[in-house]
């Protein structure tokens, strides 16, 4: 168990060696005085100087896994943890996962909102992945009453459900469909 320190703060210990910004003063670094220096144009010019621009972009961050096959292996099968059950209800979860298109197609909008959500510059982007992705895709590949694994069984007796069926479009029908997108 940790203990918290509830003395008042005159009483708490702050000899702390850690560089803390303590011995940072912002007026010596930046005289306000000194922002007249340059004209609005003259700025420009300094900028555009020899100075190739897309230097000063940021370099685009490389995918951590090359493919959702990757991703599954190496961050979703490891890191998310359920009980999953071997019977009617709960949690259901087939290692065959790949055999699923449903869960195959969500993985992959799963790895690649991670993908994008681990390149961003926001702080706040992967939790932002774990609320607004994982969780609801989490819900439908995982149910075990209705999802696409629904009944998955250790002894691989379940391939998942069928297709849903489809009637073909009638022309007519296309034509109206196709005008509208």
């Amino acid at each position: 168990m940790v203990e918290v320190n509830t003395a008042a703060s005159d009483e708490w210990d702050t000899s702390n060696e850690a560089p803390d910004g303590d011995n940072f003063d912002a007026t010596n670094d930046y005289d306000v005085e000194d922002t007249d220096d340059f004209e609005d144009d003259e700025f420009a010019d300094k900028l555009t100087e020899g100075e190739d621009q897309s230097e000063d972009e940021p370099e685009k961050k490389q995918p951590k896994f090359k493919n959702v096959i990757e991703f599954v292996e190496g961050y979703f099968v490891p890191v998310i943890r359920r009980r999953i059950s071997d019977n009617d209800g709960g949690l259901s979860w087939d290692p065959r996962w790949w055999a699923y298109p449903e869960v195959v197609a969500r993985l992959t909008a799963l790895y690649q909102a991670w993908e994008e959500a681990r390149a961003s510059d926001s702080m706040s982007a992967m939790s932002a992945w774990w609320i607004q992705h994982l969780e609801p895709h989490l819900r439908i590949i995982l149910d075990g009453d209705t999802g696409p694994m629904a009944n998955a069984k250790a002894d691989r007796s379940f391939m998942g459900w069928p297709a849903m069926p489809a009637d073909p479009v009638p022309a007519n029908v296309l034509e109206e469909i196709l005008e509208q997108t």
